[in-house]
């Protein structure tokens, strides 16, 4: 029986990182302005991030959080390989922290500590590469309170599906 929960248990993971791969493919289908899509994507992907914790762990879930990065590097979305890890690392935090706090209070932390990490994160990049000023503003801009606001709606995102969706998949 192990066996089958762990292929069942791939097989969800499989589909939330395909959902949060068509969600981050939104930009290539939609031509909406730069900060509606990064609003609306990025609140998608947090709501997914939360359902796929929820349905498969932290360790499913965190791969797929590395993988988000990764592919956004390679879409041109994310220009600075430097920001991979660092971006890989405020999703697991976001979820680790939206996983333990999930019916408290705290949860609503979770976007605030990740913003906390990207914006940190960025500023170090920044300062090491030694970007353009321009370069520089929009990266800092991109990984500060937008990334609030988008955790924020990922969180209420998914109160919402997870009323709607079944208790176990």
């Amino acid at each position: 029986m192990q066996g089958k929960n762990t292929e069942k248990l791939f097989v969800y993971a499989a589909l939330f990182l395909a959902i949060a791969l068509i969600f981050q493919n939104i930009r290539l289908v939609l031509p909406l302005p730069g900060p509606i899509t990064m609003f609306l994507i990025g609140s998608l992907l947090n709501m997914t991030l939360i359902l796929a914790v929820c349905y498969t762990g932290v360790m499913p879930t965190s791969v797929i959080g590395i993988l988000l990065p990764i592919v956004a590097f390679m879409q041109g979305q994310l220009a600075i390989p430097f920001m991979i890890p660092i971006v890989a690392v405020g999703n697991i935090i976001y979820v680790l922290l939206c996983r333990r706090f999930w019916r408290k209070k705290f949860v609503w932390l979770a976007p605030f500590i990740k913003t906390a990490v990207l914006y940190v994160g960025c500023l170090w990049v920044i300062h090491m590469l030694q970007l353009p000023e321009k370069t520089a503003a929009i990266l800092s801009f991109m990984m500060s309170w937008p990334q609030i606001i988008t955790g924020l709606l990922g969180i209420i995102l998914a109160r919402i599906m997870l009323k709607k969706l079944p208790k176990k998949i």
